[in-house]
């Protein structure tokens, strides 16, 4: 209805996300702008452990701390990058601890989780559950891997954005560091976070996960647009909780997608997955693009928080 798949695209479009649980409320986009500056975790109760002190319930908590006083350190292990590790169709088994050490985490070190779709914790092939470091607050320190998630090794606590390192200055950076499925299905473009809480900080600055999701549709609009793959422009469905809850669809045109790249210029490209679907003729195929993304640093940041603020979605 909006534009079409030109070239060889035309055969592909992204992997259907099907809603799971409707359990969950849907979060309007007018309560997000309200409450986006607000301390978060500050009125939600901690995770508990269970009797063997792992972390296994059905919850999202962002902010965690290392108790563990091995001077050694918390072995944190990895076998790829996350953004891999959460392709809809990669079939690994999850038996992390064996994969590669690839850093440690020391005592006292605090750090964000990104959640996987049933919850913050990974649950291995023998059922424990392992938290994704997804980044550590002490600069040069271990992140990108997994971690043991029981309370002999770490801790959930209260943190705000206002607490954090400030890190307005920081561009975008890549998306494995900020997870999220991308795709394109029939003529419309789809983008699943795992994260229910869209409003928690992204880089520990001013900019919310949910500022960063947003510019990624655009990111990858514009590339489209400009390698002639779309006209006039694109729809993305947004979900987030893993696909459980709606955030709406947000109409982009190539016009608005240039007018926003030439306001804020382009950085850095970055490897981006994209997933198209085959439809029923076949498996879908999962794509790498580098695409530039968005230069918003320095003084373009509270720019771009109150263009978001004003971009509203066509329909829920």
């Amino acid at each position: 209805m909006y534009q079409q798949i030109l070239k060889y695209y035309d055969q592909y479009s992204v992997l259907k996300v099907i809603s799971m649980l409707k359990e969950l409320k849907t979060i309007t986009l007018a309560t997000l702008l309200v409450l986006g500056t607000a301390k978060l975790g500050s009125t939600a109760p901690l995770p508990s452990p269970n009797n063997q002190g792992d972390y296994t319930g059905r919850y999202y908590h962002t902010y965690w701390e290392v108790v563990d006083p091995d001077p050694k350190g918390l072995n944190c292990r990895m076998n790829s990058s996350f953004e891999e590790f959460m392709r809809v169709d990669n079939r690994t088994p999850f038996d992390v601890f064996n994969w590669s050490v690839v850093g440690v985490l020391k005592q006292g070190q605090r750090f964000e989780s990104f959640p996987g779709n049933a919850g913050v914790t990974f649950l291995d092939t023998r059922g424990l559950p392992w938290l994704f470091v997804g980044k550590n607050y002490t600069a040069g320190a271990a992140q990108g891997c997994f971690i043991r998630a029981n309370s002999q090794f770490v801790k959930p606590i209260q943190m705000s954005p206002t607490r954090v390192e400030p890190q307005a200055s920081q561009p975008l950076t890549s998306s494995t560091a900020l997870p999220m499925k991308l795709g394109f299905d029939e003529g419309f473009g789809s983008i699943v976070v795992p994260e229910s809480d869209t409003r928690a900080s992204a880089y520990g600055g001013r900019l919310r996960r949910y500022d960063v999701h947003i510019a990624k549709m655009f990111e990858v609009t514009h590339f489209m647009c400009q390698e002639g793959t779309l006209t006039p422009g694109i729809t993305w469905n947004y979900e987030a909780g893993g696909g459980t809850i709606n955030m709406g669809s947000f109409e982009i045109t190539c016009r608005l997608a240039n007018q926003i790249a030439s306001a804020y210029g382009l950085g850095k490209s970055e490897p981006t997955n994209i997933t198209f679907s085959a439809g029923e003729i076949g498996r879908p195929d999962v794509r790498s693009f580098n695409i530039p993304i968005l230069n918003i640093t320095g003084d373009k940041v509270p720019r771009w928080i109150s263009f978001v603020q004003g971009f509203q979605p066509v329909r829920r």
